[in-house]
């Protein structure tokens, strides 16, 4: 017992002795230097920068996003091109739509819930239940044809394939919605439309590539509405709606990729959530949150291109779970334009009055930090204006250390992560936001061609 006392307050002697001395050190360290932790910050986040530009040139099937982007884009300035293209496409299926229609003019059943609503007649507008073939030929001019689904043949020149023939292949699911509105035929009265709007519609991209057609991607769109109270039918006047969708690519890769989206509305407020993953593992993930200018149903936002006005709120974009950008960007058009124009210039020379308010506004628009694990504080994200053998470019910047300004990233990382950044991502800093864009504001456009009943018998 004696010696088991001794041995006790040896222990607690010691634990005292390491307890002072801790306390001791502590009291004698200094203050870190915010200077010297910026540096060590910036160095941990450079370090990062270029790890992942590595695996993301590795992993990021940015051949594949790229052409189908450019494709749909070019396939939606072709549409644009014709100022009455949509409006005649919306002509010629609804009067495909109208001739089905009319002869399914069927009595309402007793019981029924269109007899709980005074009906007495009913039609049925298929929207979606249509073949047509549209041929573009990339000069305003089109050509429209029979055919068992909707399809879209068009040219267009995309990096790694050239100039070659696209096609479009819209199909849509068996399964729709429901909706219902008044409609006149003749002197016909108490006569409901009901309107049948696929759940889903399946778009695939296929390019003549070496004689031969092959597909780039395809995507499928699953479009949820809000069912009216106590009713079978959906509500198409409500401000809420939500579309989900995966976009798979196969050209140049073999193994498992996909692009997963999801846009929802909720009366103004707008969100959209996209993630790319590769065998399993996230590569790139956003979510963005948007407020829209004005208020409208579906329909009308579809109509409308409500995506156009849309400013970014809040925005978080992941890459490889290890880097994280987030922020804000105010008036979403003009930095989309502002944005397009800094890439465009990368292939292009351009002098540097022209640039400096792009710029400018870029850096006034754009509320961007950049992170990566184990930082202690998050660097801001500028854009500056960067000369390089006679031709200027607009490049993302960080603050510099030393003096006032900004350093381009250009001269922070090494010239490998140069080639990782320039090759494969010189379109695009987001390949995958391209994408998502393109096809959300086509899938928006062919909205705006369905027949939806508006009065029109």
């Amino acid at each position: 017992m004696k010696r088991m006392k001794y041995f006790a307050l040896a222990t607690a002697f010691l634990c005292g002795i390491g307890l002072f001395s801790s306390c001791v050190a502590g009291y004698d360290n200094p203050a870190p230097d915010p200077e010297q932790e910026a540096k060590e910050n910036r160095q941990l986040l450079i370090s990062y920068i270029e790890k992942d530009a590595k695996l993301l040139a590795e992993n990021f099937n940015v051949a594949a996003f790229d052409a189908t982007s450019q494709a749909y884009a070019q396939l939606l300035a072709m549409i644009q091109l014709d100022r009455n293209f949509v409006k005649n496409m919306n002509t010629v299926l609804s009067t495909i739509s109208d001739n089905q229609s009319l002869l399914s003019i069927s009595p309402v059943q007793a019981g029924t819930e269109l007899a709980q609503m005074g009906y007495l007649l009913f039609i049925t507008v298929n929207n979606g239940d249509f073949g047509v073939r549209v041929i573009l030929d990339g000069k305003g001019n089109s050509r429209v044809s029979a055919c068992d689904h909707l399809e879209f043949i068009f040219p267009a020149t995309v990096a790694g394939i050239g100039t070659t023939l696209f096609k479009l292949i819209v199909k849509n699911s068996n399964d729709c919605y429901e909706a219902v509105s008044d409609v006149n035929i003749g002197n016909l009265k108490r006569v409901a439309c009901v309107n049948r709007l696929p759940k889903s519609f399946t778009m695939t991209l296929n390019g003549y590539i070496d004689n031969q057609e092959l597909t780039l991607s395809e995507s499928v769109v699953n479009l949820e509405l809000p069912q009216k109270e106590s009713s079978q039918y959906v509500d198409l006047t409500a401000q809420q709606f939500k579309l989900k969708g995966q976009q798979s690519s196969y050209m140049k890769t073999s193994d498992q990729s996909a692009l997963n989206f999801c846009l929802s509305l909720d009366g103004d407020d707008m969100k959209l959530d996209y993630n790319y993953t590769r065998n399993g593992m996230e590569i790139v993930g956003c979510d963005a949150q948007m407020k829209l200018s004005q208020k409208g149903s579906f329909i009308e936002q579809m109509t409308d291109e409500a995506f156009n006005i849309a400013d970014l709120k809040a925005v978080t974009i992941r890459i490889l779970n290890d880097l994280v950008f987030a922020g804000s960007i105010d008036n979403g058009t003009d930095f989309a334009k502002d944005f397009a124009q800094a890439i465009k210039n990368r292939e292009q020379a351009t002098s540097p009055e022209v640039l400096e308010p792009v710029v400018e506004s870029l850096n006034a628009s754009c509320h961007f930090q950049l992170s990566c694990e184990q930082m202690t504080k998050p660097e801001d994200i500028h854009f500056c204006l960067v000369q390089k053998d006679d031709k200027y470019m607009i490049e993302p910047a960080l603050r510099r250390f030393e003096g006032i300004g900004l350093i381009p990233l250009s001269e922070l990382v090494d010239q490998q992560t140069l080639i990782y950044i320039n090759g494969p991502f010189k379109e695009s800093f987001t390949p995958a936001g391209n994408t998502v864009g393109s096809a959300l504001k086509f899938y928006s456009v062919f909205m705006r061609m369905m027949p939806f009943s508006r009065g029109r018998f």
